[in-house]
């Protein structure tokens, strides 16, 4: 039995709702075991016979897009991507420390997060930045999440390419269910 971590993009804002229990259950119908979710924004995590998180990435967004008449894009992650991505943070928060959060936006593919790390260094803005595997490390100032010059680029690069964006305590949370 593997597990993964499936994370949704875009549910939850912008008049797309999938109820986390209903998600649990359409997940549980389809033959995955132990699915727990985090939070309301699409974090679940499950386990499966099959150990290709491919195979699993395209069940699940075939399950959504059937369930609720809409393209639901997926981002599956093994327990061991989520093992690494969950542990100290890669670089040092600016200070004050309590006025920052770590941020990692999660990619389709190790290319697409070069891309990204790539594009972000462009920007007018000195900042640090760590990519690891499929993932995109960042820091903002509280309060600036969707109005970051990175959160920015992010934003328009997911017109274009499937990724999604989770706070580094969520992936923490996630880690303690993967187990």
């Amino acid at each position: 039995m593997s597990k993964f971590a499936v994370f949704l993009r875009g549910v939850n804002v912008g008049g797309v709702k999938v109820l986390m229990k209903d998600l649990s259950q359409l997940l549980l119908s389809a033959g995955f075991t132990e699915v727990k979710t985090l939070l309301a924004s699409g974090n679940v995590v499950l386990s499966s016979e099959e150990s290709d998180p491919q195979i699993i990435q395209a069940t699940c967004n075939e399950l959504l897009a059937t369930h609720y008449q809409r393209e639901i894009p997926t981002l599956v992650y093994t327990a061991e991507e989520i093992k690494e991505l969950s542990g100290p943070f890669g670089m040092p928060l600016p200070e004050p420390v309590a006025e920052h959060h770590c941020y990692l936006t999660l990619c389709q593919s190790e290319d697409d997060a070069l891309a990204m790390g790539e594009a972000i260094k462009t920007l007018d803005d000195s900042r640090e930045l760590l990519t690891i595997g499929r993932a995109i490390c960042w820091i903002a100032s509280k309060g600036t999440s969707t109005t970051d010059p990175v959160a920015k680029l992010i934003q328009a690069q997911a017109k274009r390419r499937i990724i999604t964006t989770r706070n580094h305590n969520t992936l923490v949370k996630i880690a303690k269910i993967v187990g």
